[in-house]
């Protein structure tokens, strides 16, 4: 299988994401300002190039792309319709919705992912989990908590009953919408730094993973099964993930095979 698409590299110049919020005492002046770049922000339909997964984990990355924080609801907690969102700036894209994804025990949280639906339609063929909005449907518009001095928006939420993996959801979507496009940083999500170095030896590969902790290979094992059945189920065309993680995929399961033989 060819392994072309990986490249070696020592370290990834990407930019760093500050979470100091640019705005603190918003006015009608910069309500004004901070509006007009949110509805420039969702009428521009191509994806920001700024990465975010370079310093956050997936679940958070998603959520600073969509200028939203991470936010989970602890078990058992009633899901309402809607939820009003802090945005946090500077505004690169804006949400139409928020997935409640329900996460198996331990966890056993439900997360909020916001997700943009024209984004999502564009990006994958299964249109079962998101609805699709009419052309006349307005778009979710920001306005000003002057109790928290914080722009808001209020988001639909749209409960997904299942997917196959949880937990790697939001590595997929960032691929998927193109919100993040750099393999080298799926890459390093998929497989450790110490296998990637080995690239484009994929014996090597596997051998480096082959030896890793147990937990650890488990991790990796559960992540690439998890992606490619999401990205299978999602029905995605991004070929970061259709060519990349059958590609990872392979080479955990390479190393889980040495594994069962030293057993």
């Amino acid at each position: 299988m060819p392994y072309e698409h990986l490249q070696r590299r020592k370290s990834l110049a990407l930019p760093v994401y500050n979470p100091v919020r640019s705005f603190v005492q918003p006015t009608a002046s910069t309500a004004t300002t901070f509006i007009f770049h949110a509805k420039r922000a969702m009428s521009n339909s191509m994806p920001s190039q700024t990465s975010f997964l370079a310093t956050e984990e997936p679940d958070d990355a998603l959520c600073r792309h969509f200028s939203l924080a991470k936010t989970t609801l602890p078990s058992n907690t009633p899901l309402q319709p809607s939820y009003t969102m802090e945005l946090i700036a500077p505004v690169l894209h804006l949400p139409t919705h928020l997935l409640a994804v329900k996460l198996p025990a331990p966890q056993s949280v439900t997360m909020l992912l916001p997700i943009d639906a024209h984004l999502y339609h564009s990006a994958f063929d299964n249109a079962s989990i998101l609805p699709q909005t009419g052309p006349d449907t307005p778009p979710p518009s920001p306005s000003l908590d002057s109790a928290k001095q914080a722009f808001v928006v209020t988001l639909p939420v749209v409960p997904v009953p299942a997917t196959p993996h949880p937990a790697s959801l939001s590595l997929v979507l960032l691929f998927g919408l193109g919100l993040e496009t750099d393999r080298n940083l799926l890459a390093t999500q998929l497989l450790p730094s110490e296998a990637i170095a080995e690239f484009p030896n994929a014996a090597a590969m596997a051998g480096v993973v082959s030896h890793l902790r147990t937990p650890d290979f488990d991790r990796y094992w559960a992540l690439n099964q998890g992606a490619w059945k999401n990205t299978l189920a999602l029905a995605a065309r991004d070929a970061n993930l259709t060519e990349l993680v059958p590609m990872t995929l392979k080479v955990v399961a390479d190393a889980r095979k040495l594994r069962i033989r030293r057993w």
